[in-house]
């Protein structure tokens, strides 16, 4: 059997995982290491493992789902990847606020992984946090206030932020007037913890209150959450893999720029599925720049 070396790279959530051999299907027992991990850790770095499209997509689909995965059964997508430099991309430019994918999505993205396919010295990090430990740490004050109370998500919130968003934030038209109400106070589907489900890209309004009072208690959710102590910043290396709990994990990153290193990134999501409608939505950074 495979003899994983693991290295918690926070307190909080986070692991490093090498010994993996990038070859499916994977040994059952190797798999219930893995998904024991991903469920306690939420994020696992693999670095210089260097998957094929399909072992990506396979690794991310095994780690949350019970059953035993067919790796030649799955819709693998080579060409879904985040990129600065490459025609076809998703996300493009721009800076992405924090958020969990498809917020607004009654059955969403349940897990992501990204693969370093092209990384450039000095290319832009991906940051992420844990929102089970926004929710457990969350100040007795602020956990009364949303205790109970439902928050509005929908595709793209950045033009109700006050005080959140930049000239440089990407916005993604997904064309879907599409809202889901969900509790801010989530139970995890599938692991039961309680997770503070709110973000400033897809969050819309807290329900309840008018804009003046919903936006003042998400930006207390909000500076609790990306206070600096609580966010882990990835630094990219070609070769590297990083799958995580879509619904336990948000991510953000700074401004990415054309002109910037190279910064490439294959993307799976879970269910695979959803692969194809990600390529519908138009992007857009809103500075002068880029024009309209």
């Amino acid at each position: 059997m495979t003899d994983l070396q693991v290295r918690n790279l926070r307190p909080e959530f986070g692991a490093e995982i090498t010994g993996l051999d990038p070859v499916a299907p994977l040994d059952p027992a190797v798999v219930r290491q893995l998904r024991g991990l991903f469920r306690e850790r939420g994020l696992l770095v693999f670095p210089n493992l260097n998957p094929d499209a399909r072992f990506q997509t396979y690794l991310a689909e095994q780690l949350v789902d019970e059953r035993t995965i067919d790796p030649d059964a799955l819709h693998v997508d080579e060409l879904h990847q985040v990129s600065n430099v490459e025609k076809i991309a998703a996300v493009p430019l721009g800076r992405l606020m924090f958020h969990s994918d498809t917020m607004w999505e009654e059955d969403g993205c349940k897990a992501i992984s990204l693969f370093g396919k092209v990384v450039e010295p000095g290319a832009i990090p991906t940051m992420f946090v844990s929102i089970a430990h926004a929710w457990n740490t969350l100040p007795e004050g602020l956990r009364a206030r949303v205790q109970g109370r439902f928050a509005i998500h929908c595709s793209d919130a950045t033009d109700q932020r006050d005080t959140y968003v930049s000239d440089d934030v990407m916005v993604v038209d997904f064309g879907s007037k599409q809202r889901l109400r969900l509790p801010i106070a989530y139970p995890h589907p599938r692991t039961g913890q309680t997770v503070l489900y709110v973000s400033p890209q897809l969050t819309h309004h807290i329900e309840g209150f008018d804009h003046h009072e919903s936006e003042p208690l998400l930006n207390a959710l909000f500076d609790h959450m990306y206070a600096e102590q609580n966010v882990f910043t990835y630094n990219w290396r070609q070769g590297d893999l990083v799958v995580w709990d879509n619904l336990a994990i948000q991510h953000a990153r700074p401004d990415l720029r054309a002109d910037a290193p190279a910064r490439t990134l294959r993307k799976t999501l879970v269910p695979a599925y959803m692969v194809e409608a990600a390529t519908a939505p138009t992007f857009k950074a809103t500075y002068k720049r880029f024009g309209d």
